[in-house]
C-alpha cells in the first residue's frame, strides 16, 4: 500500500515511520525495543481515511481497542485530519482482494473512552496529591545535631545564652551610637523579635523540642535582616551552630 504511514506504540507514545522500505519490526528494533516483547506490541498504519491498530497476526483484543481509543485522537491531531476512521484488526484479502479492517470504532465509543481516560487521569493526580500531602516533606537543610542528647542540650543552652547576651549588647551599643532608630517601628520590632526568638530557642533546647532548629534558623534570619555587621556575624554563627555544632567546635578548637 502506497502513501501509508507506519506507527508503533512504544514507551507510551506513538512512533511513526514513512520509510516505505521499513516494516514494523525494523521500526521496533530501531527504537531499541526488546525482541521478546514485539509479538504483543501494538502497531498499525494510517492509510487513506483510516487509522488501523493491531497486534501480531493482524489481530486485535481489548488492549488494542483501549489503545486505539486512547491514541487515535492524538494521531488525528498530529496528522491534522479529524475525519480519520479508527479501526482495529485486519482481515487479509484473498486472491488479490484488498485488506479490510475487522472492526471500526464509532464516535460514541471514542468519546466514552476518552472521558473514562480523563477521569482515570484525574484520579491518579488526586492520589498523587494525596500522597504528597500525607508524606512529610524532606528538609532541604541537613541538620546534624542530636536535639535529645543531654550533652548537646547543655552546650546549646550555654551557647544560646551567649547569643542572647551578645545580641542585647549589640543593640545597646547600636542605640548609643545612634545606628538604630528607636522611633523606627521596623527596626524596633526586628530588634525585639531577635531577642525573643533566641529566648524561645533557648527554651526549646531545654525542653528537647524537635522544632527548636527552625526557631534557631528564624532567629538567625532576623539577625541578618538587621543589615548590621555585628548582627550579621552573630546571625551566621547562630545559624552554623543550629545546623551543626561541629562547625563552632572546630572554630573554637583552632583558637586554642
Amino acid at each position: 500500500m502506497d502513501n501509508q504511514v507506519l506507527f508503533i506504540i512504544m514507551n507510551n507514545q506513538v512512533n511513526y515511520s514513512q520509510n516505505k522500505n521499513m516494516d514494523h519490526k525494523e521500526l521496533y528494533n530501531s527504537l531499541g525495543g526488546n525482541p521478546d516483547n514485539y509479538f504483543n506490541t501494538i502497531r498499525g498504519f494510517i492509510y487513506k481515511d483510516k487509522i488501523i491498530f493491531y497486534k501480531a497476526n493482524l489481530s486485535y483484543d481489548k488492549e488494542v481497542i483501549d489503545t486505539a481509543c486512547r491514541f487515535a485522537p492524538l494521531i488525528k491531531n498530529q496528522m491534522n485530519n479529524p475525519y480519520l476512521k479508527v479501526c482495529c484488526g485486519i482481515n487479509p484479502g484473498q486472491n488479490g482482494s484488498s485488506w479490510e479492517p475487522i472492526m471500526t470504532l464509532n464516535d460514541n465509543e471514542l468519546i466514552t473512552s476518552q472521558i473514562s481516560n480523563n477521569i482515570e487521569s484525574i484520579k491518579q493526580k488526586e492520589e498523587e496529591i494525596k500522597r504528597k500531602i500525607e508524606t512529610p516533606n524532606e528538609t532541604v537543610i541537613d541538620f546534624k545535631n542530636n536535639y535529645s542528647d543531654p550533652k548537646f542540650i547543655k552546650l546549646a543552652t550555654v551557647f544560646t545564652l551567649g547569643m542572647i547576651v551578645l545580641t542585647i549588647l549589640s543593640k545597646v551599643i547600636l542605640i548609643v551610637l545612634q545606628k538604630i532608630d528607636i522611633g523606627n517601628g521596623w527596626e524596633l520590632l526586628l530588634s525585639i523579635s531577635q531577642i525573643v526568638l533566641l529566648i524561645i530557642t533557648l527554651i526549646g533546647y531545654q525542653k528537647k523540642m524537635p522544632s527548636t532548629k527552625y526557631l534557631g534558623i528564624a532567629a538567625s534570619i532576623a539577625l541578618v535582616f538587621m543589615f548590621n555587621l555585628v548582627d550579621i556575624i552573630i546571625g551566621v554563627i547562630n545559624l552554623l551552630f543550629t545546623i551543626d555544632q561541629g562547625y563552632i567546635l572546630k572554630i573554637l578548637s583552632r583558637g586554642k
